[in-house]
């Protein structure tokens, strides 16, 4: 049997994008081409616009990510909110301060210089929280990516020594295939296969 050399997919290939799912899913026969080297490819798009898993995770994700944006949109509207009301206030004062004793406005200047500090540290903790929250969902994402490309790496491993694949080649956005026979092209082959092991796992 001939050495099965693999060629894996790029973890930044499978970065989200909107996509529909194809509705029909057929089986490609494949053919040995001259070298005697039995040769298919995948279109890594097409694979994911197909794979049950990567749809999921895409969209937990997205929902995840708008969550959290809306929730920290919530926080950042109070704080703006706060932060002119302090301001009008302090405006006010220093309109009036020629009307108003010392002694009171030497308490209204350190009342809004705590004041002051406190907006600072508020800040200062929802910048750390923004941060925060995009570093979790970026981690969450990488962590998908790599979940998508072991199952890949597995099923592709498997059927290339079931079905005696010299190459499986790669074909998409950043693909190495110019053109391939169609006959060649399992990518639908394999998009079925892997939902139903995704499936099975679901039971």
């Amino acid at each position: 049997m001939n050495k099965v050399i693999i060629f894996i997919f790029s973890a930044s290939t499978l970065l989200f994008n909107s996509c529909e799912k194809k509705d029909t899913v057929s089986v490609q026969t494949t053919k040995m081409d001259s070298t005697g080297l039995n040769i298919v490819f995948i279109d890594l798009d097409t694979l994911l616009e197909n794979y049950d898993l990567y749809l999921e995770k895409k969209g937990q994700l997205e929902e995840q990510s708008k969550s959290a944006e809306k929730a920290l949109a919530g926080k950042i509207e109070a704080f703006q909110k706060r932060a002119q009301k302090f301001q009008a206030e302090v405006m006010e004062i220093q309109q009036k301060a020629n009307t108003i004793a010392p002694v009171e406005l030497k308490k209204l200047e350190e009342k809004f210089g705590k004041q002051q500090e406190n907006l600072a540290k508020e800040e200062e903790a929802l910048m750390k929280q923004r941060e925060s929250v995009a570093t979790e969902l970026e981690k969450k994402l990488v962590d998908t990516q790599n979940d998508i490309q072991k199952n890949l790496d597995d099923y592709l491993a498997k059927i290339a020594e079931e079905k005696g694949y010299s190459l499986i080649l790669k074909k998409g956005s950043l693909g190495g295939v110019m053109y391939g026979t169609p006959t060649l092209d399992i990518t639908l082959e394999t998009a079925k296969a892997l939902n139903e092991e995704y499936k099975n796992t679901k039971k």
